[in-house]
């Protein structure tokens, strides 16, 4: 199970707290809030077995990575990322070579790879976005919590459905 709050961090930020913040949290907020549209998150990640290996605190950016190479490949819409280009490259500022991240579409699947593109012409990472890493996991702290409060309302409902009546 996903440990929420990492190393009593409580942050929380939510994507229109972090567009509306302009360039303080991320490079491009227009283009970081059009990647994050393409989540579908759904009470399986709350629940994904990578989690297991990403809350010691030793683990440094264990977190990001289990998030962008086994959540975000998927829970990520493949359309949607075709409609962005077929391609998003992410940094996480603060994060050194441990948050460069590319989200490609390749053979009809979302896949995750370490690093960026590099532009042809000058050999310079081209980035789609850069968002500082204390922010993305204020971000995902948000994302997750919400995720899990109506994952529990849900359950509740349902067990409150199946009782018979008095």
């Amino acid at each position: 199970m996903l440990m929420i709050d990492m190393r009593n961090s409580t942050a929380r930020l939510s994507l229109p707290e972090i567009t509306a913040a302009g360039r303080r949290y991320v490079s491009n907020p227009a283009a970081f809030a059009a990647f994050m549209a393409g989540l579908r998150l759904g009470p399986e990640i709350l629940a994904e077995p990578e989690w297991r290996f990403a809350a010691g605190a030793a683990a440094r950016f264990t977190f990001f990575r289990t998030l962008m190479h086994a959540g975000v490949p998927r829970f990520y819409d493949l359309r949607h990322l075709e409609g962005l280009g077929g391609r998003f490259a992410l940094r996480l500022a603060g994060a050194g070579r441990h948050g460069e991240f590319t989200v490609v579409a390749v053979n009809r699947r979302v896949l995750t790879l370490s690093g960026l593109p590099r532009d042809d012409a000058t050999g310079r990472p081209v980035i789609d976005a850069e968002i500082r890493a204390d922010a993305f996991l204020a971000l995902w702290n948000d994302l997750l919590a919400e995720l899990a409060q109506t994952t529990l309302e849900r359950i509740a409902a349902s067990r409150t459905a199946l009782r018979p009546a008095a």
